[in-house]
């Protein structure tokens, strides 16, 4: 597939980072010479300098032969007009990145039509959610959704875990004859495995387990993680994601402060978010999370576009005594300090929204889900007919070794964690952890077209 990005921000590098390694062919478009170069020497893509919007930029990169353009770039505008340019140059599917409200909204909608935009992201949108499901399961660092009732949760084994410095095989076995988990993916000192059963646990790795929803209480306490219900939020930062964030958590009767450092903004919030404390205040200052009380809070997430505004604020209150913080990060850089200042979770714009294009291209995919610090992924796949999984058993199938079959969901029913005895079918929903370079192999057993 040849596929045109244009912007090499944060989200289009994650992009042709992750299509890079499914081996398509990717060209990325940026005006900006410095991020140019930065991408073209990290990453192996062709890399073409110049206005997204200029039709002779796109023939430069090849639009005429493009089964996918990705507008992902900063200005609204551009990515619409790339649009309309690469329709009319035959490209079937095209992805737009919009942030404004009035393009997002019913108002803006003949306008993506008129385009031609097949699918439409919202990079702080789909943060905020992220944000919202974190604060629903507070403890794990990353919640996802996926078929059924099924969740992806991220955590940390607590050094008294009552799962720590078992094995996989033992741990299953003592959940005979209905696992309500699974573990998926293991983390140990940068190093992410696909685990099998002769897999210890150790305190202090980061687990991705599958779990059903019932079960999500359940696997924190066996991973030692602290819960429990936020009810008392600080939202540091008034922007798009911390108003999205605020606004829904009033909505559920949250006791909700936001600090936002601009007058005017705050003053703009405290109309719009009536029964919300809005402060005035610049989020680094020790003196402003205090005097609102920040250690007594359950929750607080920095939501600004400074990472290192964020990480700091997010210390600070967990050195004070808040249970549960949540950092926005744009820049892996500071991903390292993280787990250093017992920042609890972490959210990055370019993964929430690389998780919907990953899912629009892909064919016979219900869900992706991403991680900022792996290569491993988890994907919902249908599974078709005629293909190798279609009337097999999950034992006979001998998956690559990275590779982990999770669940599977039928005919709309509440999913339920495969066994080796578990017979597949065609229209069946799957879960798969796998590496990203192992994904094309693994797809094959479940898609006849791949």
């Amino acid at each position: 597939m040849h596929v045109v990005i244009l912007g090499a921000g944060e989200i289009g590098f994650f992009l042709a980072e992750r299509l890079q390694a499914e081996r398509h062919d990717v060209v990325v478009v940026e005006v900006d010479p410095t991020r140019a170069a930065s991408i073209g020497e990290q990453l192996d893509v062709q890399v073409v300098l110049g206005s997204a919007s200029s039709p002779a930029t796109l023939h430069d990169a090849g639009i005429h032969n493009a089964d996918l353009l990705a507008a992902v770039t900063q200005n609204d505008e551009v990515n619409l007009i790339a649009s309309l340019l690469a329709k009319e140059h035959g490209v079937a599917k095209t992805v737009v990145r919009l942030q404004a409200d009035e393009l997002r909204g019913a108002a803006g909608q003949h306008l993506q039509k008129s385009v031609g935009a097949d699918l439409v992201i919202d990079p702080d949108a789909d943060t905020a959610d992220e944000i919202l499901e974190l604060l629903h399961v507070t403890g794990a660092d990353e919640v996802y959704h996926m078929t059924g009732d099924l969740l992806v949760i991220g955590a940390v084994i607590a050094e008294d875990a009552p799962l720590a410095g078992r094995r996989l095989a033992e741990i299953a076995a003592s959940y005979e004859p209905n696992w309500p988990f699974l573990f998926g993916a293991v983390t140990r000192d940068g190093v992410t495995s696909i685990p099998r059963g002769d897999q210890e646990l150790l305190a202090g790795d980061h687990v991705r387990v599958l779990a059903t929803r019932s079960a999500r209480r359940q696997i924190l306490e066996l991973l030692g993680v602290p819960g429990g219900e936020a009810n008392r939020v600080m939202v540091l930062g008034g922007g798009s994601i911390g108003t999205r964030v605020a606004e829904e958590l009033l909505k559920e009767g949250v006791d909700v402060v936001l600090v936002e450092r601009d007058p005017d903004r705050a003053r703009f919030l405290a109309d719009r978010l009536q029964h919300a404390v809005v402060i005035t205040g610049d989020i680094t200052n020790p003196d402003v999370l205090t005097e609102e009380s920040v250690g007594k809070k359950d929750a607080v997430i920095a939501t600004t576009g400074e990472d290192q505004s964020n990480v700091l604020a997010c210390a600070f209150a967990a050195a004070e005594g808040t249970r549960f913080t949540v950092a926005v990060l744009h820049r892996l850089a500071f991903l390292p300090l993280i787990r250093r200042f017992d920042i609890n979770a972490t959210v990055s714009p370019r993964t929430a929204s690389a998780n919907a294009v990953l899912r629009h291209v892909r064919g016979g995919t219900a869900a992706v889900t991403t991680f900022l610090d792996s290569d491993s992924e988890v994907d919902e796949l249908e599974i078709e007919a005629g293909s190798r999984a279609d009337g097999a058993r999950v034992a006979d199938l001998h998956l690559p070794k990275q590779v982990l079959l999770g669940a599977v969901s039928r005919d709309g029913k509440p999913g339920s964690i495969v066994r080796g005895d578990t017979v597949l079918a065609a229209g069946d929903h799957v879960v798969v952890f796998a590496r990203a370079d192992d994904l094309i192999d693994a797809r094959r057993f479940f898609i006849v077209s791949e």
